[in-house]
């Protein structure tokens, strides 16, 4: 049964596995700078960034020291990382996994106004910083001299009033942008009020239905679970879960890098001077091999660990757990196993015994994973099921599509106005979806009226007929207009463009509404029709 509450659980299963992720590369940042081997080389590279320029021997010493220090950091670096794949169910052993209730809510946080990205209002012009220098009593006894001045003093006069008139225009720009950000936070305010609220409902959807063992929501929670469970960066942590509600049997698939991914493939680093390039040596392919098993197995016993010991409702009874890596076509399976609760509580769990404990469960692990042999798994799990970011994405821009009649003519109007249009409000035309206004352009050369037509299309791919721009042009002619612009917030038809080339008519698309609203009021807008159309019909 598809429950209302998966598509919010799964996001918030990944929202998890970014947090622990983020966690994890700090802690990994705060080990690296605590080597001294790191902080060697940042010593050394100071040193050489400081030695004198003058001084060539001088600076080909601190700058091989350099080097070398570098490759000395680079091979410390990746012995930690070896250190810390080493640790991975000593690590998840010692993690707290209780899940605090409030973690799973939502917090109604209404988002911050950003103005950083307004247009800047330009500096006011000062006539002193125009005026031409006036010539002094004996210059101006020079033939033409007076005239040459007064020109000067007329161009001047020219480039300031110009330089107020750019400066008015950039105040108009950010006080319409500043409109247009004004109703764009509103509107994120109001759609992040309501999706705290239906996250919120789903949570408690979700904790109703894991307490009445539903399938739906003990899958939820075992990715919950698991995604909190803080890897390495090369992990993508992306899993498949099942739940057999009558033999409460959790199955889990999970994803795991190959070889080259999680193990470093170079332990020493030299430097080699004559190419200047500081270069790995290949660490041995055994030792890889080995410790690439160690830490397959480490990860079916760590998540073993976590799902039964988060489950204090004791909904799973068993586990199949199957490790899967690509070979670039299909997943392999890499290691599996089928495991009671009683047996894995007979366990001590420790770092050392990894192999040993995941024989005694009868556990099933590659003769080759570092090579992807498959294994034959205990039992299959279905990986279509696999949750990634994709899958959870939540578009937060500020959609044009889904505001209403009023809110739209509010854009389109101070979007106009930060353009340099002057003018009547926009009025509906008799088509549906259209807006007009006959605009004024200020422009001393280039102005005059503005026939303005905007058309939003419900429908996904709508594309504007050359009807519309025919219909412009015939105004256009009807009141003598300078120009037109004709905008949609869609695309235009084929031959659309070429008859508005020669005919004074500007044409906006979406994208070009997109990249204005950006550009002239710093907001990520999108043009994208909702999916059901009774939302749509409702917003129109």
């Amino acid at each position: 049964m598809n429950r209302g509450f998966e598509s919010i659980i799964d996001r918030l299963a990944r929202e998890f596995w970014r947090a622990a992720r983020t966690r994890e590369q700090q802690h990994a940042q705060t080990q690296a700078r605590a080597l001294a081997e790191v902080r060697a080389m940042e010593q050394a590279q100071r040193a050489a960034q400081e030695a004198p320029p003058a001084d060539a021997a001088a600076r080909e010493r601190q700058h091989v020291a350099w080097r070398q220090a570098e490759a000395a950091a680079q091979g410390a670096l990746a012995k930690l990382e070896v250190a810390r794949l080493e640790r991975l169910l000593a690590e998840g052993l010692a993690r707290d996994l209780r899940i605090p209730p409030a973690d799973l809510r939502a917090r109604n946080t209404p988002p911050v106004l950003d103005t950083r990205h307004l247009p800047k209002i330009l500096a006011k012009p000062e006539w002193e910083n125009f005026a031409p220098e006036k010539p002094g009593r004996l210059a101006l006894a020079m033939p033409g001299a007076s005239g040459r001045y007064e020109q000067a003093v007329a161009k001047a006069r020219s480039e300031f009033v110009h330089a107020e008139r750019e400066h008015e225009a950039s105040k108009l720009r950010r006080a319409q942008g500043s409109m247009i950000l004004q109703i764009a936070q509103q509107k994120a305010t109001e759609a992040a009020r309501a999706e705290s609220a239906r996250h919120n409902a789903a949570v408690a959807d979700f904790e109703g239905a894991l307490l009445r063992g539903e399938a739906a929501a003990i899958t939820g929670y075992a990715r919950i679970v698991l995604s909190r469970s803080p890897y390495p960066e090369a992990f993508p942590q992306t899993l498949a879960a099942h739940y057999v509600e009558n033999h409460k049997l959790l199955a889990i698939g999970y994803d795991v890098p190959a070889l080259d991914a999680a193990i470093p493939v170079a332990l020493e680093y030299r430097y080699n001077p004559a190419e200047d390039l500081v270069q790995g040596v290949p660490a041995g392919e055994s030792m890889r091999a080995q410790l690439y098993a160690s830490v397959l197995r480490q990860i079916v016993l760590r998540s073993l660990h976590e799902l039964f010991s988060a489950d204090p409702l004791r909904q799973v009874n068993a586990i199949v757990f199957n490790v899967y890596a690509s070979d670039g076509n299909a997943r392999v399976c890499l290691a599996s196993a089928h495991v009671a609760r009683a047996d894995f509580a007979a366990l001590a769990l420790t770092q050392d015994d990894a192999a040993a404990h995941l024989a005694a469960l009868g556990g099933r692990l590659s003769a080759r994973p570092e090579a992807l042999e498959a294994v034959v798994p205990v039992a299959g799990v279905d990986m279509t099921k696999v949750v990634t970011d994709d899958d959870v994405a939540v578009d937060r821009r500020f959609n044009l599509m889904t505001l209403s009649d009023k809110d739209f003519m509010q854009v389109m109007f101070h979007l106009l106005r930060s353009l340099g249009l002057e003018g009547p409000p926009l009025l509906p035309g008799e088509e549906e979806g259209l807006l007009t206004c006959r605009a004024w352009d200020p422009h001393p050369i280039f102005g005059g009226d503005v026939v303005v037509h905007i058309y939003r299309d419900i429908h996904p791919c709508a594309r504007l007929e050359m009807n519309a721009a025919r219909t412009m042009l015939a105004e256009m002619q009807t009141i003598g207009a300078a120009r037109g612009m004709l905008i949609t917030t869609g695309a235009f038809d084929d031959g659309v463009e070429e008859f508005a080339r020669d005919r004074r008519i500007e044409l906006l698309a979406g994208h070009h509404l997109v990249f204005l609203l950006k550009e002239h009021a710093g907001v990520d807008a999108s043009v994208v029709v909702p999916q059901t159309r009774e939302t749509t019909a409702a917003l129109f």
